[in-house]
């Protein structure tokens, strides 16, 4: 059997390379068809009450669109994610935070936790792809403030998880990270629930910070994703030195990987 890598040229260019266009075009479609179809059943279904009941239906729904989404990306051969130590996460009621190499990073996330809770920027209302679905699951506007920390330790408190980046946008190449915004520990504290460090790591331009998202990136992806220690936040230590602490956590883990270190 002929080997994807060994596929002979077409015209100058590889048949791999050829297929992976073809491939990573189509995904995109496919991605966008899933989102249209959960906008257009959120505006058919406006009629239903926003109960918890509700949004945790609207969150399930769209944890299986991305988990269908990277079945896909990992049957076509172009992302491959592997997670380990999420059998260790005990369900809702926590602030689980991130770093944030790339912007597939948050659907590699809702695609293993099954109900969850995001903070999204305000122009995701108006997105046809994602906007009525959103806001059906209850996630959060990032142009909130000080109400955006009440309703986040709210749904915190009420038993959801919430999904954060702390770093507030992607990580540009060539960065170990960005600093940390301390909002994220203001709400776990308000909401009385420890925080999940997870790390993502990614060894492809697929959607990172100055990519576009019609050009080719490089494939395969293969992005791991790593549960590290769970945070407690009744703590003597003040909210920005807590969310130093979890900073420097995560640049530890960056450094030992670039030495070859094990991580501990």
């Amino acid at each position: 059997m002929l080997s994807i890598r060994s596929w002979p040229t077409f015209h100058g260019m590889s048949l791999l390379s050829l297929y992976q266009l073809l491939a990573y075009y189509f995904t995109l479609l496919f991605f966008a068809a899933g989102g249209l179809g959960l906008s257009l059943f959120s505006w058919l279904t406006g009629w239903l009450p926003a109960t918890d009941r509700t949004e945790r239906f609207f969150q399930r729904l769209i944890h299986r669109h991305f988990a269908l989404f990277h079945w896909w990306c990992e049957f076509a051969r172009l992302v491959y994610v592997r997670y380990h130590g999420f059998e260790k996460l005990s369900g809702g009621g926590v602030v689980l935070v991130a770093n944030h190499p790339a912007l597939i990073d948050i659907t590699v996330l809702l695609a293993r936790v099954r109900e969850a809770v995001c903070i999204f920027k305000p122009a995701i209302r108006r997105n046809p792809v994602l906007g009525a679905a959103a806001r059906r699951a209850g996630y959060i506007g990032s142009d909130g403030g000080h109400e955006l920390v009440r309703s986040a330790a709210e749904k915190v408190g009420a038993g959801h998880t919430l999904i954060i980046f702390p770093e507030g946008t992607r990580t540009p190449p060539g960065r170990t990270l960005l600093p940390f915004k301390p909002g994220f520990v203001l709400i776990a504290r308000r909401a009385g629930v420890p925080i999940q460090l997870v790390r993502i790591t990614t060894d492809s331009d697929v959607l990172t910070k100055g990519s576009v998202w019609w050009r080719l990136p490089r494939y395969p992806a293969h992005i791991e994703v790593t549960v590290g220690p769970l945070i407690p936040t009744d703590t003597e230590a003040s909210s920005a030195e807590l969310a130093r602490d979890i900073e420097a956590w995560f640049r530890n883990r960056a450094a030992c990987a670039q030495e070859g270190s094990p991580l501990t």
